[in-house]
């Protein structure tokens, strides 16, 4: 995985933030030391720290679902970070200010600088993991939802069985001419069919009486384009016909039986 040049800004002002607060609380902490001391102090050690640790990912190797190392590596890489960036970043600020603070500065402040670098290292590598492993799912939910949507307007096209629909159409044009009542009862079984159709592409499931009735819709559909050669009975029991069912459960069935067994029998069944 190649650097992010977007995600990369953001986190470098994410850490520039970071040390402006840690900045702000350590002067308040000592007001009678000059605030630009632990300023370039704050943004020299963060900036180190970040640079090896966020850029360190790329080389060591990302898993795509957290943008982190893969186990032991994240720790050693955010260990490795604070370590060399609290050296690197002292060192930078010392030259600033043109002294060595290993030297001048009290065994407990140096102490707590160290704590201080450490927390603040773990607290946002911490919420940049964290970060990552949302932008990832939230990335994948996108994809999910769009894979979904898909796959439903591809079951609503098998669903509306174009060939059928075309023929379905080029009789009632036919019909309108010749038998215009027929081509009524025609249109207004289409009509339902389509509704139908509709209806059960946004439904995961539904009662089997409502399966019975797109069936008779299409059949009554099949039946004006096909006349006598089709012939059919629709039975269900009472005590099944609020029994939950996916839709499309017997609709394929029916199509197949039509396609593939009576289509090509002139005497049709």
């Amino acid at each position: 995985m190649k650097p992010d040049l977007l995600h990369t800004t953001r986190h470098l002002v994410q850490v520039l933030a970071f040390c402006l607060v840690i900045s702000a609380l350590q002067y308040l902490f000592h007001p009678e030391r000059p605030y630009e001391v632990p300023l370039v102090y704050s943004l020299s050690i963060g900036l180190c720290t970040w640079f090896i640790t966020d850029l360190g990912r790329f080389v060591v190797g990302i898993d795509p679902v957290t943008a982190w190392p893969r186990g032991w590596r994240g720790p050693a890489l955010v260990a490795f970070g604070m370590v060399t960036g609290y050296t690197c970043g002292t060192l930078l600020s010392d030259a600033w200010f043109g002294w060595s603070s290993w030297h001048t500065v009290a065994a407990n402040e140096l102490r707590a600088s160290l704590i201080i670098t450490v927390v603040a290292g773990v607290v946002i590598s911490s919420y940049f993991y964290l970060q990552g492993k949302s932008q990832t799912l939230q990335r994948r939910m996108k994809v999910a939802e769009s894979q979904a949507t898909e796959a439903q307007l591809r079951l609503l096209l098998t669903q509306l069985e174009p060939h059928m629909l075309f023929n379905t159409l080029a009789n009632l044009r036919v019909l309108v001419g010749i038998d215009p009542a027929r081509a009524q009862h025609m249109l207004d079984h289409l009509i339902a069919y389509l509704r139908a159709t509709l209806s059960a592409s946004r439904a995961t499931e539904h009662g089997l009486q409502a399966e019975f009735d797109r069936l008779r819709d299409y059949l009554a559909l099949m039946e004006v384009r096909m006349g006598p050669r089709l012939s059919y009975t629709l039975e269900l029991p009472d005590a099944l016909r609020q029994a939950s069912v996916p839709p499309l459960l017997l609709q394929p069935l029916v199509e197949n039986s039509i396609r593939h067994g009576l289509e090509p029998k002139v005497e049709g069944g």
